[in-house]
Parts: structure tokens; sequence; C-alpha cells
């Protein structure tokens, strides 16, 4: 299955993934450090800690 994952501060759609990814970005609009995780039905989005770019 594809997920669609989107920023958690400011809703930007980031990126488009399947199970088993494993994902360290940046948003583009607000700059946030984001990791998402998906493992089967479960999606898990971590906000890194870092100084924004």
């Amino acid at each position: 299955m594809t997920n669609y994952v989107v920023c958690p501060d400011c809703g930007y759609k980031l990126l488009k993934a399947g199970d088993g990814s494993n994902v360290e970005i940046y948003c583009p609009k607000c700059k946030l450090k984001l990791r998402i995780i998906i493992k089967g039905d479960e999606i898990t989005i971590l906000k890194m800690l870092s100084e924004k770019v």
C-alpha cells in the first residue's frame, strides 16, 4: 500500500512511501527535520532535534 505523508506542522505534502520505508527529510516549506517510519499499518513521524536550515 502507498501512503502519502504530510508535515505535522504546516501540512505540506512531503512524499509517498510504502511499507518498510525509513526516511529522513526536511520539509521544504517550514524547514522542520522529520524521520518517517512505515511498518505495516503503522506510520510514525518523529521531529528531529536540529536547527532550522
